[in-house]
């Protein structure tokens, strides 16, 4: 079209040509996502849970007058321990269970025996339920304004269970069970012994003690 003999110039370009660019953009947009999208499904299978037993480690079965209990099957009797009188005591003979024993104490229990970690249980007729975890050293959360001078321990507590802590020697690992009923003592009641007084003392002075061993003990443990 002319105007006074010129033509007049169209500006629809001006709008088209964006126009058409958001097109191609979109399109190529959509074709890249395309590409990028994996070519498979993926399903996860249900997975499969399987429950492998570990084989029993080895061990004595042991009886004794009046309490049973099972030791590694290396472990051989061993004297008390210094001025106390156990009711049984043995010892590993060689490799790291030669720094591992164990002591028995039923009827009579040391009441002041001073100790560096407690494992809670809980009294079960003639046996003992393993209600917790061995503690960590107790010179790390015992008061040690509580330190008798005379002795080096103090009064520590654990779950809820009440102990003597060995304060003077606290790089050795010497663990006893411990219950609610009083320090030093789980009341177990036999069906031959009847109601006594039981404590059981393990030490393992290797570098990486093993505290599963006497858990496994405290568990096997029974009060004929």
């Amino acid at each position: 079209m002319y105007h006074l003999g010129r033509q007049i110039k169209h500006t629809h370009w001006l709008y088209i040509i964006p126009a058409v660019v958001a097109g191609v953009l979109v399109v190529a947009g959509f074709w890249v996502s395309r590409q990028l999208r994996p070519g498979t499904m993926l399903h996860q299978s249900q997975p499969i849970v399987q429950n492998i037993a570990a084989p029993d480690a080895a061990v004595q079965h042991i009886v004794k007058a009046a309490f049973s209990l099972d030791l590694p099957l290396s472990w051989q009797a061993a004297a008390a321990p210094g001025a106390s009188v156990s009711d049984g005591s043995w010892k590993g003979a060689s490799g790291d269970d030669a720094a591992r024993r164990l002591d028995v104490y039923v009827g009579t229990v040391p009441a002041d025996l001073a100790v560096n970690r407690l494992l809670p249980v809980t009294p079960a007729g003639g046996h003992m339920d393993v209600s917790g975890v061995v503690s960590d050293n107790c010179v790390d959360f015992t008061d040690k304004t509580a330190e008798t001078a005379a002795s080096a321990a103090a009064l520590a507590k654990w779950s809820g269970v009440s102990f003597i802590c060995d304060m003077g020697n606290y790089e050795r690992d010497v663990v006893a069970v411990g219950s609610q009923q009083g320090v030093n003592t789980v009341l177990l009641t036999g069906a031959t012994a009847g109601r006594q007084h039981v404590l059981l003392v393990y030490t393992d002075n290797n570098t990486n003690p093993d505290y599963g061993i006497f858990t496994a003990i405290v568990r096997s443990f029974r009060l004929l």
